[in-house]
């Protein structure tokens, strides 16, 4: 027979705290996390990483026209990728003194928080170059944007001498998809940047 020793009454019981259900997760299911084998660490480890190649420099030309994100993610590699030679992706390299950039953000609140200080430092001579324009990058399907975002970001847009947008990419964000223009918006942006880089304007 069992019995259960009498509870100290100046001790408070402890408190039992109900958690809610996990919610379902594409890849973890309604586990909260998973683990991979005690000594995986250490087997990546012996394995050869294979050295990355330098970028080779940028020749610089008046066409040269900078990718400059305002925050990370935004896709400046991607939309370098899609563009000409003459348009660098300001992570690969940084622009040079006096050149003349886009800005790249999406149309979350950090990245385009981001851009209107960017603007602002621009327009006060803080930046080392010259900003000609912004593109923002839609970051979720438009029908999921919310109003006080969309205005908020019309109100960024503003701050540029011109401003673009691009559409939201679904499948840009797949493993081993070559990202490539395919709506009418994308091609005339990038249309539009080539022309910026090649006339200023």
């Amino acid at each position: 027979m069992i019995v259960d020793s009498p509870r100290n009454p100046f001790v408070a019981a402890p408190e039992v705290v109900e958690e809610d259900p996990m919610e379902e997760d594409p890849i973890l299911g309604t586990r909260g996390s998973i683990r991979g084998p005690q000594n995986l660490q250490q087997t990546l480890a012996q394995e050869a990483v294979p050295e990355e190649e330098e970028a080779a420099p940028v020749e610089v030309a008046p066409a040269t026209l900078w990718l400059v994100g305002a925050s990370g993610g935004v896709g400046t590699s991607t939309l370098a990728g899609l563009c000409s030679e003459s348009i660098v992706d300001a992570a690969v390299q940084e622009p040079e003194w006096a050149g003349r950039a886009l800005l790249v953000c999406s149309t979350s609140a950090t990245s385009l928080e981001a851009a209107a200080q960017l603007a602002r430092m621009s327009a006060t001579g803080q930046l080392p170059y010259e900003l000609v324009g912004l593109v923002i990058v839609h970051d979720r399907p438009k029908n999921r944007i919310t109003k006080p975002t969309l205005t908020y970001a019309r109100s960024v847009a503003r701050m540029f001498p011109v401003a673009m947008t691009v559409p939201y990419e679904p499948s840009w964000r797949e493993v081993g998809v070559t990202p490539a223009p395919s709506s009418t918006r994308l091609k005339t942006v990038l249309r539009k940047i080539h022309k910026i880089a090649q006339t200023g304007h």
